[in-house]
């Protein structure tokens, strides 16, 4: 838990923080959502005993209703994220509860990745690493964005993509296949 949200952390700082951490805890509404996440995810991974663990369950879906509220960022404990979360900007980004996401990926506001039908079948998307999604855009159904995908400011996602596709418009395409290297920063 405590590394992948160090990871989160020093994906803010590649990107020019220089806030102290305590400042960062304070005041980065996305920092809230992915500590909020990481501490859910945490309590599914290793149990409680039962009567402790439904008690801090209690609590810590206040704790999630309330960082839902603030920062308009919904993100299920039940997700599979990857360490290296950006959330660069607050609100209306809506995960499913069944999204499994890699490592080092960028979500912008207004972003959804959600649950659609396809081809009779029903399913929510899976993200590969280093994927940044754009603001406003939408990724839905049992599709995978592979590693390096660049989703397109306000694209509508309905299909897979291959590594390093760069999709745009609606519904999405492929328009390049330079991928993600420009968006997200590779490690040091």
């Amino acid at each position: 838990m405590f590394d992948h949200f160090r990871a989160d952390i020093a994906r803010l700082r590649e990107y020019g923080s220089r806030d102290s951490t305590i400042r960062l805890l304070l005041f980065n509404q996305g920092l809230w959502a992915c500590a909020c996440y990481r501490f859910g995810r945490h309590l599914m991974d290793h149990r409680l005993p039962p009567g402790l663990h439904q008690f801090v369950m209690l609590f810590y879906h206040f704790w999630w209703k309330w960082v839902e509220m603030a920062t308009g960022i919904s993100i299920s404990p039940d997700c599979r994220i990857g360490p290296g979360l950006y959330i660069g900007h607050f609100g209306q980004i809506i995960l499913h509860t069944d999204v499994v996401m890699g490592e080092r990926c960028n979500l912008s506001q207004g972003v959804t990745l959600g649950l659609a039908g396809k081809d009779g079948k029903w399913g929510v998307p899976t993200v590969g690493d280093r994927v940044y999604i754009a603001p406003g855009a939408k990724v839905i159904g049992p599709i995978h964005l592979s590693d390096g995908t660049v989703v397109g400011a306000n694209a509508v996602v309905t299909s897979s993509t291959e590594e390093n596709d760069i999709v745009a418009g609606i519904p999405a395409k492929v328009v390049s296949t330079k991928g993600s290297v420009e968006f997200i920063r590779p490690t040091t």
